[in-house]
């Protein structure tokens, strides 16, 4: 579809990310954080599909939903008490 915009969702989705894992998780509630990771994974779901020629309207309702629930969910398990990156 369009490169341009994609790859722009997709960067900007993304640094909304690191800066909400590294910076933010810790100043502020977690349910700000969960919905401020949510949000990016939608944002990368549809960035990475609109790189894409012939999506499916399966892929374009799935990608972003599976990435809203799971890019909350790894940003808990990375830096939960055990996890690899906790501080």
């Amino acid at each position: 579809m369009s490169t341009t915009v994609g790859g722009v969702v997709l960067a900007l989705s993304a640094a909304l990310a690191v800066a909400t894992a590294l910076v933010f998780r810790t100043r502020w509630s977690p349910r700000t954080v969960d919905l401020a990771m949510a949000l990016a994974g939608v944002g990368m779901g549809i960035g990475g599909l609109l790189l894409l020629d012939d999506v499916s309207l399966g892929s374009w309702l799935f990608a972003p939903l599976v990435l809203a629930v799971v890019a909350p969910a790894q940003v808990r398990a990375l830096f939960a008490g055990d996890g690899p990156f906790r501080t």
